[in-house]
C-alpha cells in the first residue's frame, strides 16, 4: 500500500467536477501544501479495508484499480485513491470514508477525457440504477431520500445524467440535504455526492406553522412594482416582483433571512465630474489607485477588447452597453483579473471591475455587510448625476469569498418605483473597504405605463402562486438548527405583467 502523497492529490478536484454538490469533502480539497499526512495506524488500515470492501460490492469497476493510496488528514474523513497501476496515476477512483465508521460517504471516478460523442443512457433506467444504488448504501428506506421532483438535476457534462436525490424529514423535503448520482452513457454509476449528516440537527415542530392559506396571504404583502425596460428597448413594463429572499418563515410568515429588500438610500450627489481615462497607462493607473491592485507585479498581459462584450461581466444582461465602448482587459496566468469601458470622445469611465484572485484566496473577512453599504453609499455621492432622485437599495450586500467582495445595486424610481435597468452597481473589498468595480446606472428614455392601471397585490400573488404554489422544505437557517419556510421554486422567473396578470418573460408573455 502507498503511504505517500503523490500527483494524484492535485487531481482531486478534477475527480469532483463530476459531483455538482459544493459542500462535498471531494469540493474542499485543499493543495498539497496543506495536506497532513499521518503514519497509517492498523485502526486506519482496519476502516479502510472495510470501506474498500464495501465500495467494491457497489462499484463493480472498483477491481480494475487495485493500487491503492490513502491520504490521511485532520477532517473526519479518509481519502482512498485507487489507481490502475503505479505508472498511471491519471486515471483513478477516489472514495470518501467517514473517519470514524469507514462507511462510504462520497466518491468520483476520474478517466481521461474521451473525446468520442456519447448517447446519454436512458433517464428512466439511470433512475433505477440510481435507486438501486441508494438502496444498496442505505437500506431499503434511502436513510429517508426521495427523488427531489422528477429526480434529474439539471446539470450535465454531456456523458452523464446526474440524478438527484432530497432528505425527507416528518414529511417534509431538508433541501441543505441533496445527494446527487452520476450514471454514465454505459449505466454505470461514476460519482456519488456527499449528503449531510442530521444526527445532530434539530428540526422544528410542524404544529405551529401557518396554514398554507395565510402564508400567501402574507406573500401578497411582498409583491413590489418594478419598471423592467422590454425587448424593444422602448417600453417599460410594468411588473410585480416578489421582493423577498425567496424563502418565508413558516411561523411569523416574514422574510426567513429578514433581508434589507427595496431599502431607501439617502444619497446627496456631490455633482463631481465623472473620472477620465484617455490611454491604457491612465485606466490602469486609476484602476491601482481607486482598488489597490498593482499591475506591474507577477506576469499581467493587457488587451483591448474593444467590440467584444466585458470578460467580467456583472450586470449586462439587457443592455450592451460595451458597443461604441473602450474595452481594455487584464489577466494573468491565474484568469482575467480587470476590465474597463470608457466613452472613446470623453474619456468616461462607464464601467469598470478588479478581482486579485491571489489575495482573495487568503483574505479574511473584515468589514461588517453595514460597514460595506456605508462605504458604497459614499462611492454613490460621488459618481452619481447631480439632481438624482431617491435611490433604493434593490438587494442587500451579498459577499461572495471567491473574490472576497461585497456587492450592492441600487436604482432609480420613477413615481416611486424602481426602475430595474437603472442599476448602479457597487463592489467593496471585505477586507480594505476599496471600490473594486463599479457600473454606472444609463438611463433610457422609454414609455412606462400608469401604475394606476395596475392590478392589486393580492390578484399579483395569485397569479404568481398559480403557477407555482409555495413549498413547505425545511431550511438549515442556522448551525444545527433546521427552520420550516414557504418557498417559491423559481423565483427568479416570478414576475408578473401588473396591467394583464399574465406572467412576463424578457421580450414577451406566457
Amino acid at each position: 500500500m502507498m503511504k505517500k502523497v503523490t500527483h494524484a492529490v492535485f487531481l482531486l478536484m478534477a475527480a469532483s467536477i463530476a459531483m455538482s454538490s459544493s459542500s462535498g469533502a471531494l469540493a474542499r480539497e485543499n493543495t498539497l501544501e496543506k495536506i497532513k499526512v499521518e503514519q497509517m495506524t492498523p485502526e486506519i488500515n482496519n476502516l479502510v479495508e472495510k470501506g474498500v470492501k464495501k465500495a467494491a460490492s457497489l462499484i463493480p469497476y472498483l477491481k480494475d484499480y487495485p493500487v491503492r493510496e490513502v491520504v490521511v488528514k485532520d477532517t473526519p474523513y479518509l481519502l482512498v485513491n485507487n489507481y490502475k497501476s503505479k505508472e498511471n496515476n491519471a486515471e483513478f477512483v477516489t472514495l470518501v470514508l467517514d473517519k470514524n465508521t469507514g462507511d462510504l460517504l462520497e466518491f468520483g471516478k476520474h478517466e481521461l477525457y474521451n473525446q468520442k460523442s456519447q448517447t446519454l443512457y436512458p433517464i428512466d433506467k439511470s433512475k433505477e440504477i440510481a435507486v438501486s444504488f441508494m438502496t444498496k448504501l442505505y437500506g431499503e428506506d434511502m436513510a429517508g431520500y426521495q427523488f427531489d421532483g422528477d429526480g434529474v438535476a439539471k446539470v450535465f457534462d454531456g456523458q452523464t445524467n446526474t440524478i438527484q436525490f432530497v432528505r425527507m424529514v416528518n414529511g417534509v423535503p431538508f433541501t441543505d440535504d441533496i445527494v446527487q448520482i452520476q450514471v454514465d452513457h454505459e449505466g454505470q454509476i461514476t460519482g456519488k455526492s456527499l449528503g449531510k449528516p442530521i444526527e445532530k440537527i434539530s428540526f422544528a415542530k410542524l404544529d405551529q406553522i401557518l396554514s398554507k392559506e395565510k402564508a400567501e396571504k402574507q406573500l401578497s404583502t411582498y409583491m413590489k412594482l418594478r419598471y423592467s425596460l422590454d425587448k424593444d428597448g422602448k417600453t417599460y413594463k410594468l411588473l410585480y416582483v416578489p421582493a423577498f429572499s425567496g424563502k418565508l418563515d413558516a411561523v411569523s410568515g416574514k422574510d426567513s433571512l429578514n433581508m434589507p429588500y427595496h431599502s431607501k438610500v439617502n444619497v446627496k450627489p456631490k455633482g463631481a465630474s465623472q473620472p477620465v481615462a484617455q490611454s491604457r497607462e491612465e485606466a490602469q493607473a486609476y484602476l491601482t489607485q481607486r482598488t489597490g491592485y498593482d499591475f506591474a507585479k507577477g506576469n499581467v498581459f493587457f488587451e483591448d477588447l474593444t467590440g467584444e462584450k466585458p470578460v467580467i461581466i456583472q450586470y449586462f444582461w439587457k443592455t450592451r452597453k460595451w458597443e461604441g465602448r473602450t474595452n481594455y482587459s487584464w489577466r494573468t496566468d491565474d484568469g482575467w483579473i480587470g476590465s474597463m469601458l470608457i466613452e472613446p470622445k470623453t474619456g468616461s469611465i462607464v464601467s469598470y471591475h478588479v478581482i486579485d484572485t491571489s489575495v482573495s484566496k487568503t483574505a479574511t473577512k473584515k468589514l461588517t455587510q453595514e460597514q460595506a453599504l456605508q462605504l458604497a453609499i459614499n462611492e454613490l455621492a460621488e459618481i452619481t448625476p447631480a439632481g438624482t432622485g431617491e435611490l433604493l437599495l434593490l438587494q442587500p450586500g451579498e459577499y461572495d469569498e471567491s473574490t472576497n467582495q461585497y456587492d450592492f445595486f441600487f436604482v432609480r424610481q420613477e413615481q416611486e418605483i424602481p426602475v430595474e435597468d437603472g442599476l448602479t452597481h457597487i463592489s467593496i473589498n471585505g477586507s480594505n473597504g476599496k471600490v473594486m468595480g463599479i457600473d454606472l446606472n444609463e438611463k433610457v428614455d422609454g414609455v412606462m405605463a400608469d401604475p394606476k392601471k395596475a392590478i392589486s397585490q393580492e390578484e399579483a400573488a395569485a397569479a404568481l402562486l398559480k403557477k407555482y404554489p409555495l413549498q413547505l422544505q425545511y431550511s438549515l437557517q442556522e448551525e444545527g438548527k433546521a427552520s420550516l419556510v414557504y418557498t417559491i421554486p423559481r423565483l427568479f422567473d416570478a414576475k408578473i405583467d401588473a396591467l394583464t396578470g399574465e406572467f412576463y418573460t424578457y421580450g414577451s408573455t406566457e
